[in-house]
């Protein structure tokens, strides 16, 4: 069914044009009207118009003015336009702006129903064809999926790796681009992003490498498909036609301008793997070598050929001496580890025949060496090495020696701070800091010892060794000195003093602080005051602490009604 739009600045020549024609038996579900340009274009952007009859000399903008904007907002409605004058050059200007009929008023009804049918017939067999294309769209989407899936289950072994059950199983889900061409497999794997990105902004700059991966590998034919095969990993299953062979070099290029477009454009360092041409059925054999090549490319190159599996690797190797670096560890000297580090990394840079596994044995070494130097300090290795950063760069360390001194960067940064054991006044010193900063908060000895990753009894003891008191004395302490600074210097209520001093339990506060200097908080802030105590005073005193203690139940039972 079609909608109209008639269009002239005649009111009664719109009403009798309404009542003239045969609306329904034109297949026309809705006539709309307008008296201007202007209010016909506000009917387009309320309604879909499949035809318009429009008057060409109307006030304000002409009908060929109104064509003219269509055409500028690629609108697909078939005009008809009217006018009173037989003027060629209205006519000649209406055919240009794509004019279904030309009609001359006053209409006859079998005229005008002739153009309307003509115009709609136009209109139907536009609407068929936006209809089949949107349909080949969505079949064409449907049909990547369906080949992606393919691909999924072959790799996942859901489709037996043997080319009877591989062509039986692409005629069943009607993916002929399988049954015949080869395929070039090639991995792509993303070692390092430049910055953490949101998960929506990885998706997006995930969506970019696939289509820039689409334009710069030329070839793809209709059996191409990118495959995820796990975090930041995608398998590209190229269709070969046995023509179309594509040479290892010219491989090679097309894969190093695709790493250099995703280093300088998508914040990525990108590795690719190029796999040979073989059978379909033949994709998982192949993905395993590619993954291998993945694994022990520790170098960190951009493009690695299966040749690279020929390559030797010296199992012989000997992993350093840790000793020299733990006594570097225990002094704290943090910028000689780094040095020293980095020199390491440099020697295994010469080399080709290392791989993962030597990469991963020296992480184990160097982290059992570090906890050693840490537990001889009391460090608590877990609260300095479990956050997120620290996770991410540890999964990585073995991937490559990029990866590998990122990481040894990190963990020499953060240990050094706290192996030396002359450094331990500093630790000291760290925690007193926090609880000083913490004072008004529900702080424990836990939580303090927590902030310099350190087991409560040994940052006890050396509370003891440099403070000469236990960690919640210390705690107390500072708490009773910030309430007596309150006290004095403020005109804060009690119950205030008592909550910003840690305690959020009044009675409590009172009873800590009368312990600690003789007098109750009123008390004391009269002292403070220069007022003498007397025995009147001292009534008033008891009076006020009364009243205080009443308004901080108060205050905490509002609170826990929070």
């Amino acid at each position: 069914m079609l909608n109209v739009l008639i269009v002239d600045d005649e009111i009664h020549f719109v009403e009798a044009v309404k009542r003239m024609v045969d609306w329904g038996g034109l297949d026309v579900a809705n006539v709309y009207v307008a008296y201007s340009s202007s209010a016909a274009e506000q009917a387009f952007q309320a309604h879909d118009i499949h035809v318009l009859l429009c008057d060409i000399e109307m006030p304000q903008r002409t009908g060929l003015e109104l064509l003219e904007w269509m055409r500028q907002k690629k609108l697909r409605t078939v005009p008809v336009l009217m006018t009173c004058h037989a003027d060629f050059r209205f006519a000649q200007e209406a055919v240009r702006l794509g004019c279904s009929d030309y009609l001359l008023k006053p209409l006859s009804k079998e005229e005008l129903e002739t153009a309307i049918h003509k115009a709609a017939q136009i209109a139907n067999r536009e609407q068929e064809r936006i209809e089949a294309q949107r349909n080949k769209l969505w079949w064409s989407h449907q049909q990547d999926l369906n080949l992606e899936r393919f691909w999924m289950d072959l790799l996942s072994e859901a489709i037996p790796a043997n080319r009877g059950d591989f062509l039986r199983e692409a005629a069943a889900r009607q993916i002929s681009a399988c049954r015949d061409a080869e395929v070039l497999p090639i991995l792509m794997v993303v070692r390092h992003w430049h910055q953490d990105f949101l998960v929506r902004d990885r998706k997006l700059l995930e969506y970019a490498l696939k289509n820039a991966g689409k334009e710069l590998f030329g070839r793809l034919g209709p059996g191409s498909v990118f495959v995820s095969v796990g975090r930041d990993s995608w398998l590209l299953i190229m269709s070969v036609a046995p023509d179309q062979r594509i040479g290892e070099s010219e491989l090679a290029l097309m894969c190093r301008r695709l790493v250099e477009f995703c280093k300088t454009s998508l914040y990525c360092e990108l590795t690719c793997y190029g796999g040979q041409a073989i059978p379909g059925h033949e994709v998982a054999s192949m993905l395993h070598r590619l993954l291998r090549l993945d694994q022990n490319n520790v170098n960190g190159a951009d493009y690695v050929s299966l040749a690279a599996e020929n390559r030797s690797v010296d199992a012989s190797i000997a992993l350093p001496d840790m000793s020299g670096w733990a006594a570097l560890l225990r002094q704290g000297v943090k910028e000689r580890l780094l040095e020293e580090a980095a020199a390491f990394i440099s020697k295994l840079r010469q080399r080709s025949d290392i791989d993962s596994r030597y990469l991963l044995a020296f992480k184990e070494n160097f982290l059992q060496m570090t906890h050693a130097v840490l537990q001889q300090q009391g460090v608590q290795a877990h609260l300095m090495f479990c956050d997120g950063g620290s996770l991410r760069l540890s999964e990585a360390a073995s991937r490559s020696l990029a990866d590998l001194e990122r990481w040894l960067a990190h963990i020499i940064t953060k240990a050094a701070g706290y192996a030396e054991a002359s450094s331990m006044g500093d630790v000291v010193e760290r925690a007193t800091r926090y609880i000083m900063s913490n004072l008004d908060q529900n702080l424990s000895r836990e939580a303090a010892a927590s902030h310099v990753y350190l087991h409560p009894d040994y940052l006890t003891r050396l509370f003891k060794k440099e403070l000469g008191c236990t960690i919640p004395e210390f705690i107390m302490r500072e708490r009773m000195k910030l309430a007596k600074q309150l006290l004095t210097h403020s005109e804060l209520p009690v119950s205030a003093v008592s909550m910003a001093s840690g305690y959020a339990n009044f009675s409590h506060f009172a009873k800590l602080f009368k312990q600690q200097t003789g007098l109750t908080p009123v008390e004391f802030r009269q002292a403070s005051a220069g007022a003498p105590m007397t025995k009147s005073k001292s009534r008033q005193a008891k009076v006020e602490a009364e009243a205080e203690e009443n308004g901080g139940l108060r205050l905490q039972w509002q609170e826990k009604a929070k």
